[in-house]
C-alpha cells in the first residue's frame, strides 16, 4: 500500500509559512507532531514541529550554518549529507517520519527545510514516501522589514543580509527539488479572493469552493500585511527583484518552473551591496576621512568577519571599522557577551594525517610540568606514527596544531590570543561550551573524543618504570597491581589514612609530588595510565585547591580500554568503611536507589493516662537505646509551662537496653502532670521514621513538637512556638527555633547552633539545615504521608523535602528553645555521617529539585558508559 503524500512547507523565514499552515489545517489536513506555539511574532502560532525544528535547528548550528547569521548564507558543506553528522541527522528525521501514518496527504512545515532538502529526499526515498514541496514566497522587501524587526538586537540582521537569505532560501528550493512536485504561493496572492481561493484549490483540490473561500475569510486578516507599507523604500537588488517576480508567476504558472531554474543556475549571488546605497557610500567614506586611509572589505575575509557584520547590523564599512576596532582595541564586554549568547557548533575531532617524524602541539592555558596536559595529549587524533612534542603557547607558534585548555576573555590581548588561534589548522579543546565559543572567532576548534583510539602519547617505553622509580619514587604499577586492588591518591584524613592495607593502597602525599620539568609530567602521566591498564582501580581525594582536577581526570579514560573502571573523585571527606561502600556500589554498576518501604510494626501500649482534658500540645519522643538519657529529655517536657495540656508521647523502638522501663518508671511518677500520658513499645525495630509516624497517629493534637531521646527543651519552648502556631497560615505546616548545640567529649562537632536560617526551598537545595526538633502540624503529616523509612538519620530532611514538594512552608521563632547533645553514640555519629554519599544520592532521586553535591560527586567513567 502506498503512503499518502507528505506536503514539506518551505520558505523564507517570514514569508507567510505559518500563514500557509494554518490555512492547511483549517482545511482539515492533518499536521502531526508537537507544535510550537504563538508568540508576539506568530500569535497564531507557528504551526512548526518542535520536534522537526529542534533537529534542524542543531543541524544548521553544527555545519556553522546557522540560518540568521551571517553564515546562513552560505552554501551547506560539500558531501555534507554523507558527513557523520549529516547521517545521524537522517536517522533523526527517518525515525520521526517513520512513526507516522497517515491514508490522506499530511503536512510538515520549517522553513530551515528550505536548505536542507537533500535530508528529506533522502529520508523520504528510505522510507517509500511521496513527497511533494510548497514553497510560500513573499515581497523580499517585506520580508526584510520583518526579519529586522524581530531579529536585529539578537543577530545584527540588516536589509543586506535579509535579502541575501531570501535569495538562499528560495533559490535552494526550486534547485533541490528537481524531479519533486513542487507548488508555489506568492504571499501577497491571499489578499486576492481569486488568486487566493486559486492557491489554496491547487493545494486540497478535495474541498468544497464555499469551504475553502469561507476558511480565506476567516484566517487570512489585514494585520498580517503590517510589513507592506514599510517595505516601499526599503532597497534590494535587482538580481533579487527579479527573482521575486519569475516566482510570482511561477505561482500561477506551474510550467514555467524549468525556466527558472536554468535560469537560476546561470546566476551568481547578489552584490555585496544593494543599489542605491548612497548612505554606505557617505558611511565609507566619512570613515575614510576618519582613519586617513582607504579601507578595503575585511569583514569579507577576516576570522570576524562575520561577527562584525552581527553585532554592527551592517555589510561593508561599518563592519570593516567595527572590525579594525576589534584588532586593535579587543572586544569589550557588552560585544563578548552578545557573542558568547549565539548559539554555535561543537564538532567532535577528525583525524590529522601527520606528515613529519614529530610533530609539535601548542599547549595553551595548561602547565607542561602537570600530568593533566600530557593526559590529554594522548587523545589529539594525529595519526601517522609520528613522536609528539608539547610546546607552551606564546608569541611564535612553530606548527599548525593547539591544545586548548584556558578560557578567552576580552580586551586587546584576548583578541591577538584568537587571532593566533584562528591562524591555526587545528585547536583541540576538552570543553565543548569553549570549542562552540571559539568557533565563533574563525577558530577551528573541535572537542577532544574519548571514544577513539589514542595516538600512542602515553605508551611506556624500556626504562619506564626505572625512570618512575628513580624520578618519582613510585613502584611500578604491575607492582602495585600485585598488592592491591585499589589506589587512593591524596589525603582523606586519619580516618582513612591510618586504615591504607591491602587491598586498599594508598599515595597520600600525592599533591605534594615534586614535578620540575615537563618530561617529568609526562612520566607521571604515563604511570597513572599505567595504573589503570594494570587494572587498579583509582581513587582520588581533591582538596578545595585541587578540585579543578576532577575533569581531567577523563583524559585517563578511554573506552576502548577493555575492562574500564571508573575513576573515583572525592571532594569530602570519606571514611574506610563508606569508601569500601562507595567501591563496592560502583562494581555493582551504581544501582539505582530501592523506592523506600517504612515499617509498621506492631506495637502495645505499656502506659496509658488520659484526663479527658483537651490537649494543645504534643510532644512525640522517640526511644531506642537511649535509656540513661531519655530522663532529661522528660524533664524538660515537664518543665514546660501550661504543662496541663500537654499530651507526652514516648515510643520505644525495640529497644535493647533498659530504655523502657525507665521511661516507665518516670511517666508513671508523673502522669498526672499531663492531660495525656502515653508509652507505645514497638514489638520489633522499625526504625525513626516507623517510630515517628507511630507518635504522631496515637496524637490528639493538631500539633506534634519532635523530641528526641538525647535531645532536650528549653521551658518557654511550646508556649513560644505555640503561639506562632496558633496564629500561623494556613499552610504553614512547621515552626520551628534556634538550637543550641552541646558537644560532649569526644564528639568533633563544631556547630554552636542548628536551625538558625528561616524556612526556604532554595536553602533545602544543597543539603538539610534544619532540625528535627519543631512543632509539626499534623494534618502537614497526614497530608505528606508521614515520614518516610530512607538512610537512618535523614528521615527529617526528606520529611521536609516532602513539606515543601506539597506546597507547605514552615516559620523560624527566633529564640533558643532546645538544646541538641552531640555525642560520639548519636546516630549522626554513628551512622549519618558514615552514609552520606549513600544518603545524598538517595534524598536526590526523590528530590530531583535538590541539589546535593555528594550526590554529584561521583566516579569518571568513559563517555559511553556515564551513569
Amino acid at each position: 500500500m502506498t503512503s499518502a503524500p507528505l506536503l514539506l512547507i518551505v520558505g523564507m523565514h517570514r514569508s507567510g509559512t505559518s500563514l500557509l499552515g494554518s490555512l492547511l489545517s483549517a482545511c482539515g489536513i492533518a499536521m502531526p507532531g508537537p507544535l510550537l506555539v504563538g508568540d508576539a511574532h506568530n500569535p497564531e502560532g507557528y504551526f512548526e514541529r518542535a520536534d522537526v525544528t529542534a533537529l534542524q535547528e542543531q543541524l544548521l548550528i553544527d555545519f556553522d550554518r546557522w540560518w540568521p547569521s551571517p553564515r546562513g548564507m552560505r552554501p551547506l558543506p560539500d558531501a555534507w549529507l554523507d558527513s557523520p553528522r549529516g547521517r545521524q541527522a537522517l536517522r533523526q528525521l527517518t525515525g520521526l517520519l517513520e512513526a507516522e501514518c497517515h491514508n490522506t496527504p499530511w503536512v510538515i512545515k520549517d522553513p530551515r527545510s528550505s536548505v536542507l532538502l537533500p535530508l528529506w529526499r533522502a529520508a523520504c526515498e528510505q522510507l517509500a514516501m511521496p513527497l511533494q514541496v510548497v514553497l510560500a514566497v513573499r515581497d523580499p522587501r517585506e520580508v526584510i522589514v520583518s526579519l529586522v524587526q524581530r531579529d536585529h538586537q539578537a543577530t545584527g540582521m540588516d536589509g543586506w543580509r535579509g535579502q541575501r537569505l531570501w535569495w538562499h532560501h528560495n533559490r535552494s528550493v526550486v534547485l533541490d527539488s528537481a524531479g519533486l512536485p513542487l507548488q508555489v504561493v506568492h504571499y501577497s496572492h491571499w489578499f486576492d479572493p481569486k488568486r487566493g481561493f486559486q492557491q489554496l484549490h491547487a493545494l486540497v483540490p478535495h474541498c468544497e469552493e464555499t469551504e475553502l473561500r469561507s476558511i480565506l475569510s476567516s484566517v487570512v486578516k489585514s494585520e498580517h500585511r503590517r510589513s507592506h507599507r514599510q517595505a516601499r523604500s526599503t532597497p534590494v537588488s535587482a538580481q533579487v527583484r527579479r527573482l521575486e517576480r519569475r516566482l510570482r508567476a511561477l505561482a500561477m504558472h506551474p510550467h514555467q518552473r524549468d525556466g527558472v531554474q536554468q535560469w537560476l543556475m546561470r546566476q551568481p549571488d547578489p552584490p555585496a551591496l544593494a543599489p542605491h546605497s548612497r548612505r554606505r557610500g557617505q558611511i565609507k567614506r566619512a570613515v575614510n576621512r576618519w582613519l586617513g586611509q582607504p579601507i578595503p572589505n575585511r569583514a569579507a575575509t577576516h576570522p570576524w568577519g562575520d561577527l562584525a557584520e552581527m553585532v554592527c547590523g551592517s555589510q561593508g564599512p561599518a563592519a570593516d571599522h567595527q572590525l579594525l576596532l576589534w584588532i586593535q582595541y579587543g572586544f569589550s564586554e557588552a560585544d563578548w557577551r552578545r557573542i558568547a549568547a549565539l548559539p554555535g557548533s561543537q564538532p567532535l575531532a577528525e583525524a590529522w594525517q601527520a606528515t613529519a617524524a614529530t610533530v609539535v602541539i601548542h599547549v595553551r592555558g595548561g602547565n607542561l610540568h602537570h600530568w593533566a596536559a600530557h593526559a590529554w595529549a594522548q587523545h589529539c587524533p594525529i595519526e601517522g606514527g609520528c613522536f609528539l612534542e608539547l610546546e607552551p603557547f606564546g608569541a611564535a607558534l612553530h606548527g599548525s596544531l593547539a591544545l586548548n585548555f584556558a578560557d578567552v576573555h576580552p580586551g586587546a590581548c584576548g583578541a591577538r590570543e584568537l587571532l593566533q588561534l584562528a591562524a591555526l589548522e587545528r585547536v583541540w579543546d576538552p570543553d565543548p561550551a569553549r570549542v562552540q565559543l571559539l568557533r565563533q572567532f574563525g577558530v577551528r576548534a573541535s572537542c577532544l573524543q574519548l571514544e577513539q583510539a589514542t595516538n600512542g602519547y602515553l605508551q611506556p617505553h624500556e626504562g619506564t618504570w626505572a625512570d618512575c622509580a628513580t624520578q618519582l619514587g613510585l613502584a611500578a604499577p604491575a607492582q602495585l597491581a600485585s598488592l592491591g586492588s585499589t589506589l587512593c591518591l591524596g589525603s582523606a584524613g586519619p580516618a582513612l589514612d591510618c586504615q591504607l592495607q591491602s587491598p586498599l593502597l594508598g599515595v597520600p602525599g600525592f599533591a605534594g609530588l615534586r614535578v620540575e620539568s615537563p618530561d617529568q609530567g609526562r612520566l607521571l602521566a604515563v604511570w597513572l595510565q599505567g595504573c589503570l591498564d594494570a587494572g587498579l582501580e583509582l581513587v582520588r581525594f581533591c582538596s578545595s585547591a585541587e578540585v579543578h582536577e576532577r575533569n581531567d581526570w577523563r583524559a585517563f579514560v578511554q573506552s576502548n580500554r577493555p575492562g574500564c573502571a571508573p575513576i573515583l573523585c572525592f571532594s569530602f571527606p570519606v571514611g574506610d568503611a563508606e569508601l569500601r561502600a562507595e567501591l563496592e556500589w560502583y562494581r555493582q554498576g551504581c544501582p539505582s536507589p530501592a523506592s523506600p518501604v517504612t515499617p509498621t510494626p506492631d506495637v502495645r501500649a505499656v502506659l496509658q493516662h488520659d484526663t479527658s482534658v483537651p490537649c494543645q500540645w504534643a510532644v512525640c519522643i522517640s526511644l531506642h537505646n537511649y535509656g540513661s538519657r531519655i530522663c532529661n529529655a522528660l524533664e524538660s517536657v515537664l518543665a514546660q509551662q501550661a504543662c496541663a495540656s500537654i499530651e507526652l508521647i514516648v515510643v520505644d523502638d525495640a529497644s535493647t537496653d533498659d530504655g523502657v522501663d525507665v521511661a516507665l518508671d518516670w511517666m508513671q511518677r508523673h502522669q498526672h502532670s499531663f492531660a495525656r500520658c502515653l508509652l507505645l513499645q514497638h514489638l520489633d525495630h522499625g526504625g525513626l521514621a516507623a517510630a515517628r509516624n507511630t507518635s504522631f497517629s496515637a496524637a490528639t493534637s493538631s500539633w506534634c513538637f519532635v523530641l528526641d531521646a538525647d535531645n532536650t527543651l528549653e521551658p518557654l519552648a511550646l508556649a513560644h512556638c505555640g503561639a506562632l502556631a496558633t496564629n500561623a497560615h494556613e499552610q504553614c505546616g512547621v515552626v520551628h527555633s534556634l538550637i543550641r548545640v552541646v558537644a560532649e567529649q569526644g564528639s568533633d562537632d563544631q556547630r554552636s547552633l542548628v536551625s538558625y536560617l528561616p524556612w526556604q526551598k532554595e536553602l533545602f537545595r544543597r543539603g538539610n539545615y534544619i532540625d528535627a526538633m519543631a512543632l509539626v502540624r499534623r494534618d502537614a503529616w497526614r497530608a505528606v504521608g508521614g515520614y518516610v523509612h530512607s538512610v537512618e538519620g535523614w528521615e527529617d530532611f526528606d520529611f521536609w523535602c516532602l513539606l515543601v514538594e506539597a506546597g507547605w512552608h514552615g516559620v523560624l521563632c527566633p529564640e533558643v528553645l532546645a538544646t541538641y547533645t552531640s555525642h560520639i553514640r548519636s546516630m549522626t555519629q554513628r551512622i549519618t555521617v558514615k552514609g552520606l554519599y549513600r544518603a545524598s544520592r538517595f534524598l536526590q532521586s526523590r528530590h530531583p529539585w535538590l541539589n546535593l553535591p555528594r550526590a554529584h560527586d561521583q566516579a569518571i567513567w568513559p563517555t559511553s558508559m556515564q551513569r
